[in-house]
């Protein structure tokens, strides 16, 4: 699908549109529970087509540490035609601008199309646990000392989100990584 639009939404609300992009996916696939009106959490953009029918959704929401959760979902009638990837493209820049270090994805054990999906965020360098009886969580690293600059839903560069980076200055005697500073501690780069 070409000529998608991405656009964020200033204050997210559960509606229509959710209902039936989110609904659309197989049982299982996610734990939403939210009721027309509802206020929602994080950040949230939608994916458009050209005419402006709501085709795909992407969610974010910066965690302690300086990861972000992410989610996305797709019009079942518009899978298979690069919703997703735009969809999680877009993510991934939003994340990288706003100064995260990894954006991570949680696979319901759950879900129907688990191994597939597994797959599918493999492929596009997410990695963690394969196997097991629960949920599995995917990370990826998108920080970087060349971040990414922000996207608007036109493709344009946007203005960066605020960052909840470490910030040497505001951080005091504190090193990254200590509790109350919110810095990150990258766990690759440890060895014990």
């Amino acid at each position: 699908m070409t000529d998608l639009t991405w656009t964020h939404e200033d204050s997210p609300t559960w509606d229509a549109d959710k209902q039936r992009v989110i609904g659309s996916a197989p049982e299982g696939a996610l734990d939403l529970s939210y009721a027309d009106g509802d206020a929602l959490p994080g950040d949230w953009w939608s994916a458009c087509t050209s005419d402006g029918a709501v085709v795909g959704y992407g969610w974010l929401d910066a965690t302690w540490g300086g990861d972000a959760e992410i989610l996305l979902a797709v019009d079942a009638a518009s899978q298979q035609q690069g919703v997703g990837s735009f969809v999680i493209d877009r993510l991934e820049h939003e994340a990288a601008s706003r100064g995260l270090n990894y954006v991570y994805n949680t696979v319901r054990v759950s879900h129907p199309g688990r191994d597939d999906l597994h797959d599918w965020l493999a492929v596009r360098g997410y990695r963690g646990s394969t196997g097991g009886q629960g949920d599995t969580t995917l990370r990826k690293r998108v920080g970087s000392d060349d971040q990414r600059s922000p996207v608007r839903g036109d493709g344009s560069p946007a203005e960066p989100a605020p960052s909840r980076a470490y910030d040497p200055a505001s951080a005091g005697d504190r090193a990254p990584g200590h509790e109350e500073s919110g810095g990150y501690v990258d766990v690759d780069d440890h060895r014990y």
